[in-house]
């Protein structure tokens, strides 16, 4: 298709003509500092999930019961096995005859 020159050429051009958004200028200091920005947000989550993990690790108060003596006692000692589960919910589980315990709340509802 050959083109006329003049004002069809012109509003021909003008028809093709589609506006867009200008693109942003590249901050080049940001693109530097991209990459150690997040290895020191890797490195903060590293730390935080470290120290929430030290402050969950249970306190070496009572040694912990090795399931092979639980194992153990269930198949050679019944009697024993049903004290050592006693006294292992009674460490583990929430008291629920304290008032304001565990159950009282849901005994509202």
């Amino acid at each position: 298709m050959t083109m006329k020159s003049g004002p069809e050429e012109f509003e021909f051009r003008l028809k093709q003509f589609r506006p867009r958004r200008p693109a942003t200028i590249p901050d080049e200091r940001l693109q530097r500092l991209r990459g150690p920005i997040w290895v020191a947000v890797a490195a903060a989550i590293a730390a935080v999930m470290l120290i929430a993990t030290w402050m969950k690790t249970p306190s070496s108060d009572q040694p912990p019961v090795d399931t092979t003596t639980l194992t153990t006692l269930a198949l050679e000692r019944p009697d024993e096995f049903d004290a050592a589960l006693a006294r292992i919910s009674r460490a583990s589980l929430p008291d629920v005859t304290q008032p304001g315990g565990a159950l009282h709340q849901l005994a509202k509802f």
